[in-house]
């Protein structure tokens, strides 16, 4: 943990980070009331997969946010944080990443902390190839550390695994890889088909049953979206207090020498093509006065509201969302396999990766036709 005490050297001022955005707050705001670096040693956290959680105090709260980043709605995440000098952690999607680089690096130059959650969100434990969790789990930071390079501050081995599906094999993995898994102690719901309302409620009620501990969100999620300005004035209400954590920034040099580089194809020419897009946007970024140029992203993500939630497939397309132009992206839904190759063992879906751009009258399915997936 960071120390918290004010410095004078050489007549300069030197405050706490936490304490640096508390002064540029608006009166009022929630704010961040502390930093806690969470080294690796630190090892699994979060009592629904371990049993055990971060050291918080009664009343603190750490606010992470899987699934994204998707332009519109984590850019309204990322207001609503904003207005109340909150930080958070974004447990980012690979794929999504590769999709959106812009939308995360917004995040990253806001001071949340950047961890991974697989490349396209396979469900790991139910993914028997010991090649296909390799490339998942280090695709994901490989795709992250593409956009933010390896000396981004906010870059951190923190790894989630989708749908919290772990296993002693799976976590003997992310530890060889130096990640730190986080579980969660408080789940919002705000995947499952239930209404804004009820999805605060649920944070409110469960967080003041367990009186602190690390809540679970979805940016991509319109139900969060909704509540968050709200949710986070009656955590202030409440007197609940805001931790940001953050990587001790040796652990992440440590991870990121030790990533695998992942193998598959699809997986390696996607992270090439990022590579090289990032390679050019860092030049095109530079105006000839050498001051940041904004580049546009893709296309935004063609997503129905219930990706990862319990809902019945609407019989009629849903209205397009989060669009800015007329294509729409390709969605695969990747289905797990049974044994010898047959059908899926749960009748579910173990994850999504994004394939690329088409024409909206190409003939290609909306995703809202292709199935259910499960939630988170």
């Amino acid at each position: 943990m960071r120390c918290f005490k004010l410095l004078l050297l050489s007549g300069i001022l030197c405050l706490p980070p936490a304490l640096a955005a508390a002064e540029e707050c608006r009166p009022g705001a929630l704010g961040t009331a502390r930093t806690l670096e969470v080294p690796f040693t630190q090892g699994p956290v979060g009592r629904a997969s371990y049993g055990r959680t971060l050291p918080l105090e009664r009343g603190e709260v750490v606010l992470t946010f899987d699934d994204g980043p998707l332009p519109r709605r984590t850019n309204a995440v990322l207001d609503a944080l904003k207005a109340e000098c909150v930080k958070a952690t974004f447990f980012v999607i690979g794929s999504m990443v590769a999709q959106f680089p812009d939308t995360l690096r917004r995040t990253a130059a806001e001071g949340h902390t950047i961890a991974s959650h697989t490349w396209s969100h396979r469900y790991l434990d139910r993914v028997r190839s010991p090649e296909v969790r390799r490339d998942q789990i280090n695709g994901g930071l490989e795709a992250v550390r593409t956009v933010l390079t390896d000396d981004e501050p906010t870059l951190s081995p923190f790894f989630r695994f989708p749908g919290l599906g772990h296993s002693p094999a799976l976590d003997r993995y992310a530890t060889a890889q130096r990640l730190v898994p986080f579980s969660i102690d408080v789940d919002g719901d705000d995947w499952k088909k239930i209404t804004p309302a009820a999805v605060m409620e649920r944070v409110l009620k469960r967080l003041d049953a367990a009186g602190r501990g690390i809540i679970l969100l979805h940016d991509i999620q319109p139900r969060t979206v909704a509540i968050l300005p709200e949710l986070l004035r009656q955590l202030k209400a409440r007197h609940y207090r805001v931790v940001h954590v953050v990587p001790a920034q040796a652990d992440t040099r440590a991870a990121l020498a030790a990533l695998d580089a992942p193998q598959g194809r699809p997986i390696r020419l996607a992270l090439d093509r990022l590579g090289a897009r990032m390679a050019s946007m860092r030049v095109a970024a530079r105006t000839p006065e050498g001051a940041p140029a904004s580049v546009a992203e893709d296309a935004p993500l063609l997503l129905r509201a219930g990706l990862f939630e319990e809902a019945e497939v609407p019989s009629t397309p849903p209205a397009r969302d989060q669009t800015r132009s007329g294509e729409a992206v390709r969605v695969a839904l990747v289905a797990d396999a049974g044994p010898g190759g047959g059908p899926a063992p749960r009748d579910g879906w173990s994850g999504f990766v994004v394939i690329g751009t088409a024409p909206q009258a190409g003939g290609f399915r909306a995703v809202a036709e292709a199935g259910r997936p499960p939630a988170r």
